[in-house]
């Protein structure tokens, strides 16, 4: 799994990298490709959760991951050809 957005900016500076633990909505909704409605969403029904630090809302990388791994896999059917 490549580096989000949010852990390359840890490592500027030669920062020791570290998982991220929480970011901020618009990071969730960057990292995990889903609208801040959706997150809001999800965070009223508990399948994600958010912890307050003052004013700021931390959603925990855990339960989005968890959130993630939880949605059903994708189906395609190949294209119709053309005669």
């Amino acid at each position: 799994m490549g580096m989000t957005d949010v852990e390359k900016r840890a490592l500027k500076g030669g920062a020791a990298f570290m998982e991220t633990l929480a970011a901020p909505i618009p990071d969730a909704c960057h990292i995990s490709g889903l609208s801040r409605s959706e997150i809001y969403r999800r965070l009223a029904t508990g399948d994600i959760r958010a912890v307050k630090s003052g004013s700021r809302t931390l959603i925990l990388m855990d339960s989005l991951r968890a959130h993630l791994a939880s949605l059903p896999a994708a189906t395609f059917r190949a294209p119709k050809s053309v005669a």
